[in-house]
């Protein structure tokens, strides 16, 4: 993911984002399930490009710390889905035609 820093404060970070915005969605949502978190959010700045801004608000903790944590949690669980799936195909493949 790549991003600039727009404004960083002790409880506050705001980042501008060049990524798919379905990525930004799932470490949005791992965000909101920190209890730590107040606010975090997706903006598109422009409608014809791939540029959007990404906010996060905390109580105490350092947005960064939990931003990484975010990350840490959504690349584990893609590693998850990737590996049932291909658990499935190999069952799949393993059971034949029936």
């Amino acid at each position: 993911m790549q991003a600039e820093l727009e404004n960083y404060k002790s409880n506050e970070i705001n980042l501008n984002v060049s990524e798919d915005i379905s990525i930004l969605y799932i470490v949005q949502h791992e965000l909101l399930n920190e209890k730590e978190v107040e606010f975090a959010g997706v903006v598109l700045k422009h409608q014809l490009k791939e540029d959007f801004s990404f906010r996060i608000v905390t109580k105490k903790s350092k947005p960064l710390d939990v931003l990484h944590k975010a990350l840490q949690s959504s690349s584990d669980n893609a590693l998850k889905i990737k590996d049932m799936i291909n658990s499935a195909v190999t069952n799949e493949k393993s059971a034949g035609p029936t």
